[in-house]
């Protein structure tokens, strides 16, 4: 049966609120949020649905994924008392790839001083490249900036002098159909689009802090679908990747091991599975459900921690991989960070510190200062709040924008009024 078209949302349009909009492939999780200042924002409400329809983060059934978008948003309204018009998505997957690439232009103003529409300019240069056609460029990333041949310039450039300038960017790449799929799922329950913006990024902004990308790190979010790396290095992304292995198939190994349904494997990994078997205490046994209300069933933690573990090693040593890939692997000081729903397994920071061979800490979202502070604090959030604080973050880059083009109209202005009265006076 055809799920009932839900009514155009006709609440009054807010421009002080973000909403951030987390598509997993076992959960939908939406976060609204009041901007109160340029630094600061109060969560005013969270919604949560069951994800179906998705696969690794790919729409395979979008009608399921509508449904379940709608039911978050529809969760999240109620909770936090405002009407939702418009999102900033989240976008994962395997098939993300990250391409190293460069751009060149001349500066052509008068005085010779790079403006912000410059740096537009570069970045819309980077983007010019070869494609396949199913490829579309989802982000660019400036990785360092080059002035008439002076290099290691990592912040931006507006306001110096130059002549040429140039750009290392990291050009994030996605499936035109993957994202299009899960574009117009999104319309579909009658809100707008602000910024489709890659998950890691996202989740950078809430569990990593500026000193932590400046020294370098690496961010591992494990999700239910798909596990995705991000690597920091003087305060820019130099590395991205994603594999598909995660939470979801920890959960399917259970199942086929103690032949038990989904729901209970994933009742039992999150009470009491292990991600190590060394850091089990006391291996006592517990019951679990039979299918069909057969005899209830009889294991221990340590049989369950074997099966979990097996399947978290093979997570992290492809990301051992992903992250040697960057090639600053060495250049790490602030170690790794884990995050996500899978992350929350008892063991699991061991089980990484073990076959990474660096400190390990668990990411949760930080920073926060009003509203619903204390229930967000939890790695299953990280990437809802990190799309709500990049998306403040862009809004504020907007505004200063803003700001330049007005000062610059000013101060041209005044300059021809200066010039109006020398005229006057002759």
């Amino acid at each position: 049966m055809a799920a009932k078209k839900k009514k155009k949302r006709t609440g009054p349009y807010d421009e002080d609120i973000i909403v951030g909009l987390d598509v997993g492939t076992t959960k939908i999780c939406v976060i609204v949020a009041r901007i109160k200042d340029e630094n600061n924002i109060d969560i005013l409400g969270i919604g949560k649905a069951p994800s179906f329809g998705l696969h690794r983060g790919i729409v395979v059934n979008p009608n399921k994924t509508t449904q379940s978008i709608r039911a978050a948003l529809e969760e999240a309204e109620l909770n936090s008392g405002v009407s939702i018009n418009s999102v900033s998505v989240g976008i994962a997957g395997h098939y993300i790839r990250c391409i190293q690439s460069s751009s060149i232009i001349g500066i052509n103003n008068t005085d010779r001083i790079i403006q912000e529409e410059d740096i537009a300019r570069l970045i819309e240069q980077a983007k010019i490249m070869k494609m396949p056609s199913d490829t579309t460029i989802i982000d660019v990333i400036p990785q360092e900036y080059i002035i008439d041949g002076k290099d290691g310039i990592f912040e931006t450039p507006v306001g110096m002098f130059g002549i040429k300038l140039e750009a290392k960017v990291n050009i994030i790449t996605g499936l035109v159909s993957s994202i299009d799929d899960l574009s117009k799922c999104v319309t579909i329950c009658d809100v707008d689009i602000d910024d489709i913006v890659l998950e890691p990024i996202a989740s950078s902004h809430s569990v990593l802090d500026e000193t932590e990308k400046k020294v370098g790190v690496a961010m591992i979010d494990i999700g239910g679908g798909t596990s995705d790396i991000a690597v920091f290095k003087k305060g820019v992304l130099k590395y991205t990747a994603g594999i598909g292995i995660a939470g979801n198939l920890v959960t399917n190994d259970i199942v086929e091991a103690l032949g038990i349904s989904e729901a209970e494997a994933e009742r039992i990994k999150r009470e009491y599975g292990y991600a190590m078997v060394s850091e089990i205490l006391n291996d006592e046994e517990i019951t679990v459900e039979s299918i069909k209300g057969k005899i209830p069933k009889r294991t221990s933690k340590s049989i369950l921690a074997r099966i979990i573990q097996a399947r978290m090693q093979d997570i992290f040593e492809l990301s051992a991989i992903e992250i040697q890939n960057s090639q600053i692997a060495k250049e790490l000081h602030a170690g790794v960070v884990i995050t996500g729903g899978g992350s929350l397994i008892k063991g699991t920071k061991e089980l990484a510190e073990e076959i990474l061979g660096m400190e390990v800490n668990l990411g949760i979202p930080t920073g926060l200062k009003g509203g619903l502070i204390k229930e967000v604090e939890n790695p299953i959030f990280a990437t809802g709040v990190g799309l709500v604080l990049h998306r403040l973050k862009t809004m504020n880059d907007i505004t200063k924008f803003s700001e330049i083009k007005k000062n610059r109209k000013r101060k041209s202005l005044t300059v021809s009024g200066i010039f109006s009265k020398i005229q006057q006076w002759f």
